[in-house]
């Protein structure tokens, strides 16, 4: 066999469409790789899974002619745009976050498409046609991602509220906020078309989050097709409706009438009795029982604990996510979560994890943060001896300084070691993703990036199809890149966020650098490798003490790179279903800069309406107001109203900014340590590329230790995620698929994207009814599966007190502990 007959038979392509100079092409980069030993991400059985994937629901077909940018997706791309912009902003505060999912607005969005072909004239208004005809798969992508712009709040809001509420920089303007969350957003774009070329066409680039999209489009749009063998008449639509519909009726279980079922910790049933009064320590059997087992935030890391909730399964996208990279991720995360976290919290590694939140005044009391009466899943700051600290108070207020004088007296400052290793792993990670990418996709990069103008990828059929629309040019690209480095620049340098002109480039150089290492990885996985650590290190290291310019840089830079990456997924997604490249550039640009103007705007309005506390903690001297501090900001913050993430982003802020790295991290720090990540992370990648070679025909290039070591596991979130996803994984991408094909092919990524939909509408209703309004919030009468803190991890006598307290403020009414005999026996509620 010839190898050109190689070429047509591997590969799977319609040969009809390829010629004879672009199969000498593959033929040649085929030789290539052979006689270089490496694996080529664009051939053999690797891209016939691609394939095999993506045909499942991307068909092969398209319609130049179907209308995309019209005047529908411009009023309905509007509204969702605005309305999920304004709703996750809002949901940013709460204690127990969840996002709307533009799903909702494809779905909305439907109907009322359909309606405005049916009634709408046919003229035109400011040069769109009112009506052109039936409402169609392509408008509606358009939808999906103006409604996607809208539905990621702005990661700048945790900078600017970070500085102009908790830390009260009242010198930061409006207009300064405003844009700098515009340049935090939009330089990502510039970044996103620049590299289209390398992480949009080539075929290797799978982007799997987005097949769930289309199959839900599809679903919506095409007619049903029974299999070959005449079964599965069931169609993509109904099929769709039935299991958004079963779904939402099941998340009520989890949500409300069972929270139980959320969260099942099979440690905590066997583990022996916390004590029942915090000052008395219980034994060490029940603590690290209860530690292992508890999956709730500021609780334990979830061993063995489980969940039927999707909201919580399907942030690890188990349908949509490859097998092979679900494996990868679920071997790191069961290898650091439960392996070296508990090794290093039982044995001290750092020196004092097992005191972390041990103080009683902290404690399951009913005022403490601690429900166990310690604490592993949480992100705060602790003293030397294991106390918390609000980072706010080792900042000063006038200069947004380090208090030397405070630091000094509680350093060295220490933090749990799960948060410890996942700071260890993301040095892992970041280095090993630099070098994984450079191995085994290096000179296809290269290759590429000296080729720019000749396009490699014309062999396949969707980058084929594509061509027939007019491309964006670079030169937009440029310009966008330009306007915003000169506005960053500005409102950097004199808007208040304190960080020098050379730190904004030296930032975006970053995001530069890790855009296409990073950006592969998460085509090919669907798992994105952050930047936000190693964005903190590096400016934490040049400009030490700065809270606000390492928060700033780190915003600049990691967003810029996510917001890009977010961005080129979009693109694919317009690659895949055919949309006009220019339209979607006017969509994503216009739908980035609306949504990034509301989020500012509703995060003031929400952070403001809760109002000053009566608690005065500390003045500041250009506001005569600020003796009062911010609800949200108090030890006792309106109900269900803790702005987590932003005390996440804050305390980060604390520990690479005002400390900095050199002290946290440092020669003399308990977790200089963690600095073994970056070599770990360096030569790791090697080990499989290696092995790849002697065994070319072994399972090594699926290997992937950028994934192993991603643990996307984030502390201060619920571990009960960490068993379901893979079960389900395994179910639909290996037993369905291989023994059930059709079915897989027809409706898995129907089934995901009917779960996530069903489930965005169970929690959206379930959440205004019972827990919008703080003041009548409504929950069950607590028992064996509704538990007071979520799992009956807890003392039996907090799971008791606590239930009162909570069942007894329902309906408006207050709760007066002096009526409840046991619990104002044990002085439930006082330190």
């Amino acid at each position: 066999m010839t190898q050109l007959e190689m070429v047509q038979k591997s590969d799977g392509y319609d040969q009809a469409v390829i010629s004879e100079a672009e199969l000498e092409l593959q033929v040649e980069r085929k030789i290539e790789h052979e006689k270089s030993g490496e694996a080529d991400p664009e051939s053999g059985e690797y891209l016939d899974e691609i394939y095999d994937i993506v045909d499942a629901v991307v068909p092969r077909t398209d319609d130049p002619t179907l209308p995309a940018l019209t005047f529908r997706v411009v009023v309905l791309g509007a509204i969702f745009n605005v309305l999920l912009a304004a709703v996750n902003t809002l949901f940013l505060f709460r204690s127990n976050y969840f996002q709307l999912n533009p799903f909702v607005g494809v779905l909305l969005a439907y109907p009322i498409g359909l309606f405005m072909a049916w009634v709408l004239p046919t003229g035109k208004f400011m040069g769109l046609t009112l009506n052109p005809g039936k409402f169609n798969y392509k408008e509606h992508a358009l939808i999906y991602v103006a409604s996607s712009c809208g539905a990621n709040p702005a990661y700048a809001l945790y900078n600017i509220v970070g500085q102009k509420y908790q830390l009260y920089q009242t010198d930061l303007t409006t207009v300064a906020c405003v844009f700098f969350a515009i340049v935090t957003q939009c330089f990502g774009y510039g970044l996103a078309g620049l590299c289209r070329r390398y992480l949009v066409r080539p075929a290797a680039m799978l982007w799997p989050g987005n097949l769930s999209t289309i199959a839900l489009l599809n679903s919506l749009h095409e007619p049903n097709t029974p299999s070959a063998d005449g079964k599965l008449r069931l169609s993509r639509f109904s099929f769709f409706w039935i299991a958004a519909t079963l779904i939402f009726v099941w998340e009520w279980f989890p949500l409300f009438l069972m929270p139980v079922l959320a969260s099942i910790s099979l440690l905590c049933y066997f583990a022996p009795k916390l004590s029942d009064n915090s000052a008395v320590p219980s034994s060490y059997a029940a603590k690290v029982m209860r530690g292992l087992g508890s999956s709730q935030p500021r609780g334990g890391i979830g061993l063995l604990s489980f969940t039927f909730d999707w909201s919580i399964i399907s942030i690890q996208a188990p349908i949509t996510t490859p097998l092979w990279a679900l494996l990868n991720q679920f071997l790191g995360m069961w290898f650091m979560l439960y392996l070296v976290v508990p090794l290093v919290w039982v044995n001290n590694g750092f020196g004092k994890d097992f005191d972390m939140g041990t103080n009683p005044h902290q404690g399951p009391n009913g005022t403490g943060r601690y429900f166990l009466g310690f604490t592993l899943n949480t992100p705060d700051l602790f003293d030397n001896n294991g106390s918390y600290v609000a980072s706010r108070t080792l900042v000063d207020k006038s200069s947004l300084r380090l208090k030397e004088d405070l630091y000094n007296k509680l350093q060295p400052m220490r933090i749990t070691a799960y948060f410890a290793i996942e700071y260890l792993a993301s040095f892992i990670v970041f280095v090993s993703a630099l070098v994984h990418v450079g191995l085994w996709y290096g000179s296809d990069i290269w290759r590429r990036f000296r080729t720019a103008m000749r396009d490699l990828d014309t062999s396949d059929v969707h980058a084929k199809m594509m061509d027939v629309y007019p491309d964006v040019p670079d030169l937009w690209y440029i310009i966008l890149l330009a306007v915003n480095l000169v506005i960053g620049i500005a409102v950097c340098q004199w808007g208040g966020f304190d960080l020098p002109w050379w730190g904004v480039i030296l930032g975006l150089l970053l995001a530069v650098v890790s855009m296409i290492p990073i950006g592969t990885i998460q085509a090919i996985s669907g798992q994105q490798i952050g930047l936000n650590v190693m964005s903190e290190f590096l400016i934490g290291l040049i400009l030490p003490g700065r809270i606000a310019a390492v928060m700033s840089f780190k915003t600049l830079s990691y967003m810029s790179m996510y917001q890009g990456l977010l961005l080129v997924a979009d693109l694919k997604l317009g690659h895949y279903l055919k949309v006009p490249p220019r339209a979607m550039f006017t969509v994503q640009l216009v739908g980035t800069l609306v949504a990034s103007i509301v989020n500012v705007f509703i995060s003031f309005g929400i952070y403001e309406s809760f109002g000053r506390s009566e608690k005065e903690e500390f003045i500041v001297p250009s506001d005569p107001t600020s003796g009062k501090i911010w609800k949200l900001q108090s030890d006792e913050p309106p109900l269900g109203w803790t702005a987590g993430n932003f005390n996440v982003f804050l305390n980060a802020g604390a520990i690479w900014g005002a400390i900095g790295p050199a002290r946290f991290f440092g020669p003399g720090s308990p977790y200089v340590a963690t600095l073994w990540g970056f070599l770990v992370g360096l030569v790791a990648p090697i080990f499989p590329y290696v092995m790849h070679k002697f065994q070319p025909n072994g399972y090594w290039h699926l290997v992937n230790i950028p994934i192993i070591a991603v643990f996307p596991v984030q502390v201060n979130s619920s571990r009960a995620d960490v068993i379901m996803p893979l079960v389900i994984g395994v179910i639909i991408n290996y037993y369905v698929k291989k023994f059930n094909h059709a079915w897989w092919k027809k409706y898995a990524y129907v089934l995901s994207a009917a779960a996530d939909s069903g489930t965005a509408i169970a929690l959206t209703v379930t959440f205004f009814a019972f827990t919008w309004n703080a003041a009548y919030q409504i929950t069950l009468p607590y028992s064996k599966v509704q538990f007071a803190d979520g799992e009956g991890c807890a003392p039996d006598y907090y799971l008791t007190c606590h239930a009162n307290d909570n069942y007894g403020n329902n309906f408006g009414k207050k709760y007066d502990i002096t009526t409840d005999d046991y619990c104002s026996s044990i002085n439930f509620g006082s330190a």
